[in-house]
C-alpha cells in the first residue's frame, strides 16, 4: 500500500466514524500530495510543525497511526494519553507538534531553525491560507530571511477559511508577498526542503482542493468563487 492509500484509508475511516470520534476532527481527503511529498524527502532529525489539519502531516513524519487513532478517541494508549485529541497533539519522539491556533506555530518552528542552524538538520512548518491573515506569520518570514534560517514554509491552499473563500479575504498571491520578504519560493515540496537544507528559508505554496467538510459532520457551506 502506498502512502497515499494509508493515510486516505485512515481519513476514510475517521470519516465513516466521525459521528463517535471524542473531539473536532479535521480530514485532510484531497490534499494528500503534500504529505505524500513529506514523506518521501523529510529526515528523522528534521522537525515538523502541523495545524489543525494534521493527521497526514504526523504519518508522513513516520508517527504510529495506531496511536493517532486511539488519541483521536480519547484513549490513554493514545500519542498523548488521549488528551490533546485530532488537532493539539505532539510527539516528541519523532520532533513533530501541531496546533488548533491558526499560525500558533510558526514562531516556535522559526525559533527550532534558529536553534538548528549549522546542524544540517530543517524545521518544516506546515500552514493553511488563512495563516496569511496573521501578524506572527510575516513577522516570522522576515525574521526567517534576515538570519538566513533552516526552515522550509509550507503552504497548502485549499481557497477556504473554513467556509469563505480567500479572494474574500485576501489581495494578492501569497507567494508574491512571501518573495517581498525575501524567501525563495520553489516547487515542489522536496525542493523547498533541500533548498532550506543547503541555502536557507524557501516557501512553497501548493495549490489543492480539500474535498471534505471543514471539520467533523458539520454542513459544507462552501460556494464557488
Amino acid at each position: 500500500m502506498s502512502f497515499v492509500e494509508r493515510l486516505r484509508a485512515f481519513e476514510q475511516r475517521c470519516e465513516r466514524h466521525m459521528e463517535e470520534l471524542k473531539c473536532p476532527v479535521h480530514l485532510c481527503l484531497g490534499q494528500e500530495a503534500v504529505p505524500a511529498a513529506l514523506h518521501e524527502a523529510i529526515r528523522p532529525d528534521d522537525w515538523l510543525f502541523s495545524t489543525h489539519r494534521s493527521h497526514g502531516h504526523y504519518l508522513a513524519k513516520g508517527g504510529d497511526e495506531s496511536k493517532l487513532w486511539t488519541e483521536i478517541l480519547g484513549m490513554p494508549s493514545g500519542v498523548n494519553g488521549g488528551f490533546s485529541g485530532s488537532q493539539c497533539f505532539s510527539d516528541p519522539s519523532i520532533n513533530f507538534h501541531a496546533s488548533a491556533i491558526v499560525g500558533g506555530l510558526v514562531g516556535v518552528a522559526v525559533g527550532v531553525a534558529m536553534a538548528l542552524k549549522g546542524s544540517g538538520n530543517i524545521a518544516v512548518c506546515c500552514i493553511g491560507d488563512a495563516v496569511a491573515e496573521q501578524g506572527v506569520f510575516w513577522e516570522s518570514l522576515n525574521f526567517a530571511s534576515l538570519h538566513n534560517l533552516p526552515i522550509a514554509f509550507i503552504c497548502e491552499n485549499n481557497g477556504y477559511s473554513i467556509h469563505t473563500h480567500i479572494s474574500e479575504r485576501q489581495s494578492g498571491h501569497i507567494s508574491d508577498r512571501a518573495m517581498a520578504f525575501g524567501l525563495t519560493c520553489i516547487y515542489p515540496v522536496a525542493g523547498a526542503l533541500r533548498y532550506a537544507r543547503e541555502e536557507g528559508p524557501s516557501f512553497c505554496e501548493m495549490m489543492c482542493e480539500r474535498t471534505c467538510a471543514h471539520v467533523g459532520v458539520m454542513e459544507d457551506l462552501r460556494v464557488a468563487a
